[in-house]
């Protein structure tokens, strides 16, 4: 891609996150969404971008927008996002990085909203993480995921938020989810004000459905041969599932199993 053509995909990216943040001043919301979802069809290069971007209100948990481009990123229609809003996107990420990312990054996210919302900055500031989410096929990449308010309600809480995920897997070197908030100068340039890392064991998120009921048959101190009986398969199959957990969580006895599994979420 020449120099030519890669400034004018990136031109035509900041026109639809133009037209987004003009949301916060816009009467007629919905007609405005119309026209964030026909400008897609006007600058084709927004269906190769590199961001996903998408508009969630978060007072009815549904989304607004969802960029066509998840398709080639994450492998799925936007239809299916705007059908099972939250569920579905949830799903996305891998089972311990959820925990975290229900248990500590969104609490504080709100914590800092409600804290900006006295000084009217919280539009100022912009949420970023990265995190492990799930492609169609089953695949899995770090995404940076990153937020901002660009509508409030009658209370000047959080109304509608603006994300944008972008495939940052080929450049993470370690598997902490790192988190951080940024805030706006007047300037308009960010300045982090948070930064808190999360580690995580990127290979806990690749057992498998039935080896997860057995980690947990397992934690209730099941032995292999009621486990066996438990979920009708053989005792043969039995160890091998425990074999390749253990090559899987890279540790050698069945203690260090149930640590490490702990320690992921998974049990």
């Amino acid at each position: 891609m020449g120099a030519t053509d890669l400034h004018k995909k990136y031109t035509e990216l900041n026109v639809i996150n133009q037209e987004i943040v003009s949301l916060a001043n816009e009467p007629d919301i919905y007609f405005h969404i119309e026209k964030i979802k026909k400008l897609q069809e006007i600058y084709p290069h927004l269906k190769h971008s590199p961001n996903i971007i998408c508009v969630i209100d978060i007072l009815t948990q549904e989304y607004l927008f969802v960029s066509d481009n998840i398709l080639a990123i994450l492998g799925h229609e936007p239809y299916d996002i705007y059908k099972e809003g939250f569920r579905k996107t949830f799903s996305l990420f891998a089972p311990n990085q959820l925990q975290i990312i229900l248990d500590k990054i969104f609490p504080t996210m709100f914590k800092f909203f409600n804290q900006h919302k006295l000084s009217g900055t919280i539009m100022d500031l912009k949420i970023s993480f990265s995190a492990l989410m799930s492609h169609k096929d089953g695949s899995q990449r770090w995404y940076l995921n990153q937020i901002t308010v660009v509508r409030l309600n009658e209370d000047n809480n959080p109304h509608w938020l603006l994300k944008q995920v972008t495939d940052i897997h080929d450049f993470k070197n370690d598997n902490f989810i790192t988190f951080v908030i940024a805030q706006k100068n007047p300037s308009g340039i960010y300045h982090n004000i948070y930064k808190e890392s999360f580690l995580c064991d990127e290979e806990s998120t690749n057992l498998t459905e039935r080896e997860i009921e057995i980690l947990h048959l397992m934690s209730q101190g099941f032995s292999s041969r009621e486990i066996a009986e438990t979920l009708f398969i053989s005792l043969h199959t039995v160890y091998k599932h425990r074999k390749n957990m253990l090559k899987k969580m890279d540790v050698k006895r069945s203690g260090d199993l149930m640590k490490a599994a702990m320690k992921a979420g998974l049990i």
